[in-house]
């Protein structure tokens, strides 16, 4: 049982630099700092998806308040998260990551909180 528990916090430690970084890039992609959120992706990522492709995606989310992480995979040099985000208004996305070398390699948002959109 301490094993277990000894490496359910490993993981938790060792993801928490990614974790950060994941939820740095979608609070500032949210608060439409768009520069600062590209800056966090990595070199071959930015090369299949530029800025104003980031910022077209973006313009039309609503900002995510509160983003949290339940699965996590460490292993072959990267980092996948899987979790969600949630907007002031309670909408709920699901979120994956994928972190090379302390940078956004991929992501992916399933059911996007667009601003037209109100929770009731």
């Amino acid at each position: 049982m301490l094993i277990f528990f000894l490496f359910i916090a490993g993981i938790h430690f060792f993801s928490r630099q990614e974790k950060a970084l994941a939820k740095e890039f979608l609070l500032l992609a949210g608060d439409k700092n768009y520069e600062a959120a590209f800056e966090l992706t990595s070199n071959d990522l930015r090369k299949i998806y530029p800025l104003q492709m980031l910022k077209s995606q973006f313009e039309t989310l609503q900002a995510y308040t509160e983003v949290s992480f339940n699965t996590v995979h460490i292993g072959s040099g990267k980092t996948t998260l899987f979790g969600t985000a949630t907007t002031a208004g309670n909408c709920i996305s699901s979120i994956a990551f994928v972190v090379i070398d302390n940078h956004i390699s991929t992501f992916q948002i399933d059911n996007p909180c667009l601003d037209d959109q109100v929770a009731a």
